[in-house]
This record gives structure tokens, sequence and C-alpha cells, in this order.
């Protein structure tokens, strides 16, 4: 299995628009250190790949990462779209979809999102005709599996993030993480995960690959940086620093944390928890990366 990280940045990406903290100048001036919202790209057969999110920033991610059409004909070379929640950074790039070719991509969720995306009602109905024309939006139950082409399996299972409501619904929907299996690897994908639950602990044992929630290291970091009296949990994020305790005792293959918010220590290069990731064993996603399994 060979999958591309096309983003790697939290909402907002890294540099944030607003914003001039050390990190966000640093990364004005460097290239290098920019990332994008959070996607990945897997490779499925005769350059087809399913999508992991569709963020803001998606029309750059499949310029850059060269998922373009091979001959002069209008094609598309994404099979299918897997939606994890009804955040924006996770989902509004859908609208990318909606060019002139109708190809019908398949985009499948939460059954809440995808009614809360292409219900009458919702965000994608009826903007540029995408719910009509050009997607075929397709609710998927939990631990529904997914047949893909190159023999690969998808699964989604839902993790804690999102805010619940009293009546038992979520807003704007409840989150999936994915599984995905074939071609010699397991590759489980968390970019957004409140807790790690027992339930998401025995996923993870002996996956290939974790790519998982790392938007914060503190509990506190909004505070810390930005002087935001919010928690990592109260936005739906576990820190870093907890889940690493927590992994120790996990037999998990390859931990690559994303979706890393512009106030996180790791983006500096030199910094001391950014060596002690490594000493643990697990790493920093980046944009542009490629990662075989």
């Amino acid at each position: 299995m060979r999958l591309l990280i096309l983003g790697s940045g939290s909402n907002g990406g890294v540099p944030q628009w607003d914003c001039n903290c050390p990190r966000c100048q640093a990364a004005r001036l460097n290239p290098e250190l920019r990332r994008t919202r959070s996607s990945v790209a897997v490779e499925l057969v005769n350059r087809r790949y399913l999508l992991l999110d569709a963020t803001p920033d998606l029309y750059h991610q499949l310029h850059s990462a060269g998922l373009h059409p091979g001959g002069e004909r209008r094609e598309s070379v994404i099979e299918a779209v897997l939606l994890t929640h009804g955040h924006g950074d996770h989902c509004v790039g859908l609208f990318e979809l909606s060019t002139g070719a109708i190809f019908e991509i398949p985009v499948y969720g939460p059954p809440d999102l995808i009614e809360h995306l292409f219900g009458e009602e919702g965000y994608f109905a009826y903007l540029g005709r995408l719910g009509e024309r050009y997607v075929e939006p397709t609710p998927l139950e939990e631990g529904e599996s997914l047949e893909l082409p190159g023999g690969l399996r998808a699964e989604g299972f839902e993790v804690p993030h999102t805010d619940r409501l009293e009546d038992g619904s979520y807003r704007p929907s409840r989150t999936y993480g994915y599984e995905v299996e074939g071609d010699g690897g397991r590759l489980l994908y968390i970019p957004d995960i409140e807790a790690l639950t027992e339930g998401v602990l025995r996923r993870m044992e002996d996956a290939d690959l974790v790519l998982l929630d790392g938007t914060f290291w503190w509990e506190d970091e909004l505070l810390r940086v930005s002087g935001i009296d919010v928690s990592s949990t109260a936005l739906g994020h576990v820190p870093i620093e907890r889940s690493l305790e927590t992994l120790r005792d996990v037999d998990v293959g390859r931990v690559i944390y994303t979706h890393i918010n512009h106030t996180n220590p790791l983006l500096d290069p030199g910094s001391r928890m950014l060596g002690e990731l490594r000493r643990a064993g697990f790493d920093l996603a980046y944009d542009g990366q490629v990662i075989a399994l």
C-alpha cells in the first residue's frame, strides 16, 4: 500500500492567515515549514486514488501531488472519497469536484454527515449541483466494509470528537476514523479524536501505520501560546503528551502524528518535544510525504 500525505495541518494550516506568532512567521519565510489542512490519498490501481477527507486546500494539494490526468482527455484520478466528519477543514474541499466533467465520484461518510451535507437542506445539495450530478453521496454505516479496486478494503469506526447534543445527535455529525487494509498493510486514519478509548486502542494493535491526531502537544496549549482559555480536550483533541503515555503499552507499528496546529511546539525543528516524540519511536507527518506499507 502506498499513500501520499496531501496535507498535515489542522484547521487554518500553517501559517494561519490571521496569526504572526513565531511559527507562522517562520513558515512564511520557509516554504518547507508550511502545512495545508490534513488529507491523505491512498493509491489503488492504474493511478486511481482513495481520498481521505477533502480540505479547503484540495485544489492545490492535488496539483502539488501530481494527481491529475495523464492523457489529454478529462478524467478523474479520484476513485472515492471518505469523509471523517463535518468540520469545514475536512469536507468543504468537495466543491472542487464540481467542475465540468461529470464523474459521479462516490463520497462516503457517517450517515448523519451525508445527510448534513447532501440532504434536502444540506450544504452541498445544490451548491454547484454537486450532489445532483458530480458526486454520489453514500452513507457508510459503522463497521460496513467498503471494497475498493486493487483488493483494498475500508471500514469506518466511530471516535469521540464532535459535540454530542442532549437528544443524542452530534453537531455537525459524528466522527469516523478509517481503517484501510490490503496489499500487505493496514492503515488507520484518525486525524481528530478526543480520547484514545479502549475500542480504538484495540483496533490500533498490530496496525502497520496509524496517522493520529497531533493537533496540540499540551492540554492548555492555546492558553500558553495564544492566551485563549480553551483546552485541547474541550476542542475534541487528545494532547500528544497524553497519547504518548497511553501508546507506550500498545503493540502498534508506526505512529505518525498529523493535523498539527500552528501553536504546536513540534513545528520547531530543534524542539525538545520533537526529540521526545522520536525517541518514543513516533514521528511527525509533513505535506508531500510518501509512505509505503
